[in-house]
This record gives structure tokens, sequence and C-alpha cells, in this order.
């Protein structure tokens, strides 16, 4: 199916497949770059309204988190890898500004760890808590931010939120110094379960994610907007084995949850193989990386 107004945003393709209708948008996968993204696309003034809400981070409404303050213990380990390999990437701390800072957790450990620091939030009530927590002003937009000069600018589980995400990050781009350094995470679209279970895939959650990526898409996305030496590595785990072999290792499974695989080392050796020839077959055929939940990504301002 085509049509002008369902171009997609990364590649300006305008052949698509439906892939599943949430909250009355229809995600469409693009026939050239694969990404998924949403028609109608929300406004900026709905969208504006929809991180405004207060049950977006409280938890008290269907979409958002169901309490953001509560994942600051599972979330901190993942700050702290990031930043280790953020500074390993630049020799050394450096200016860092973090787009969709929330309430300023990420940026928290960033300055215990020597960066200084900046944030961007739509959420006004998040800015606040942010701006509180660290001591500084939390702009609303990037266009309050002045300046070019950052070492490192900072996406956790943001572009997805983006309507026009080729635009914004040529603008974070322009924030960069020249050789720094842009670091995002994304749910990754390629995922078997975007292919094989659309209705329960929860990255598909419209209005709040609107366009979605795949390791060609954000690749595409990141070279439009003018960055080179783009790095995507898939995270997350091995898919579910199949009904068939999920019934019949069921008692293997059991062993091992009671500790019996201490007992007897050859259980988990089975174990294992099973799961390593499921993963085997399951691969083939399949798309690159679409075993893997998350796209962690790297790329550069060019000097």
């Amino acid at each position: 199916m085509s049509s002008a107004a369902t171009r997609c945003p990364i590649c300006q393709e305008d052949a698509y497949t439906p892939v599943v209708t949430k909250n009355d948008f229809s995600y469409l996968r693009c026939h050239s770059c694969h990404a998924v993204y949403v028609r109608p696309m929300p406004t900026a003034e709905a969208l504006q309204a929809h991180y405004q809400a207060a049950s977006y981070f409280s938890g008290d409404g269907e979409q958002g988190y169901r309490c953001y303050a509560d994942m600051h213990k599972a979330l901190a380990p993942h700050f702290r890898r990031r930043l280790m390999l953020l500074s390993r990437e630049l020799g050394q701390p450096g200016r860092l500004l973090d787009f969709g800072c929330a309430d300023g957790y990420f940026l928290e450990e960033a300055h215990a760890k020597g960066w200084a620091i900046a944030g961007v939030e739509i959420s006004d009530a998040m800015a606040a808590k942010a701006s509180e927590r660290l001591g500084i002003p939390i702009a609303s937009t990037l266009s309050n931010v002045t300046g070019n000069h950052f070492d490192a600018i900072t996406l956790w589980e943001v572009v997805e939120h983006l309507a026009d995400p080729v635009s914004v990050l040529s603008d974070l781009r322009d924030h960069l110094r020249p050789g720094g350094l842009l670091a995002l995470s994304t749910p990754n679209v390629d995922h078997w379960q975007a292919w094989r279970e659309p209705g329960e895939w929860t990255a598909y959650r419209a209005p709040s994610h609107v366009v979605l990526f795949g390791m060609a898409a954000i690749r595409l996305a990141l070279t439009r907007a003018g960055f080179e030496r783009i790095s995507v590595h898939p995270t997350a785990p091995l898919p579910p084995l199949p009904r068939w072999l999920d019934r019949a290792t069921s008692r293997l499974r059991e062993g091992l949850s009671s500790g019996q695989a201490r007992a007897w080392p050859a259980t988990l050796a089975v174990w294992r193989i099973v799961r390593l020839t499921a993963w085997g077959c399951y691969r083939l055929g399949r798309g690159e990386g679409d075993v893997f939940a998350t796209l962690e990504v790297s790329a550069w301002r060019p000097r």
C-alpha cells in the first residue's frame, strides 16, 4: 500500500505494510528501511499535552511508566555502564547533555562521575524535579540550549518518541563539538515479538512511541542527520522455545529451578544444548538482530 500521507519519516518511502493498530493509531512498516511508524502522526501540540499529563510518569494512566521514581534502583547499573562506555570512547568525562532527561537520575550519576551536565525535558513536572535534584536549570526544548560545545549527547529510550527523528538528530548534532559523540538506546522493531506477536509487543505503544527502528533504520536516520562512525549494538534475551519443545522440556526446567542441576551437572549441559539448538533453528532465515529487544547506538559528529 502507498500514499503520500503515509511516507516513512526516515527514508520518505511511501510503500508500507500495516502491522497493528493501537489506541486508534495504525503502525505501518516501511518497505524500504523497515522502520515502523504511526499514522495519523500526532501533532506537536498533542504530543506536548500527552507528556505534560501527570499520569505519564506516575503510573496512573495507560501510557507512560508505571512509576518512574521506583525505576531508579533498576536503572542505576545501566546508567553506570553507559557512562563508563562514554568515558572510554571520549577518554575522560566532559560536557554532557541528556535529551529527555526525565527527573535527572542519569544526569545525577553522570555528575557523580565527573561530567559537566545539562538536560532537556519536555515534561514541566519532571523538569522541575530534575532541576531540584541537580541544582541546575533544565531546558524545555533543544532551542533553549545554547552552543555546540557538548562532548556527548545522550537519548535513552527517547528517539522512538520523536515525530521527526532525523530533524531532531540533526539539531542534536549541531549541539555537539566537532568529533563529539551521540549515544542512544531504543526498542528494536526487528525483535521477534514485533513480527510474530505485534499485538503483544509492549513497544507498540501509541501515541508514546511514534517511530520504531531496526538496525538498518537507525543507521539510516543517523546518516541522514549527518553522523558518521555509527555503531549499533543489539542487546536482549533469547526468544522463547517453540511450544512443542517448551512442553517436552518442562521437567528439565523444573529440575533446574529446584536445584537438581547442582547435583546432576549433565542436566544443565542438556538444557544449554536445547537452548542453543532452538536459537540456531530460530535464526535460520531470520533477519539480523531479531532476537534482541533493544538497540544501543553510538555515532559521531564529523570533525
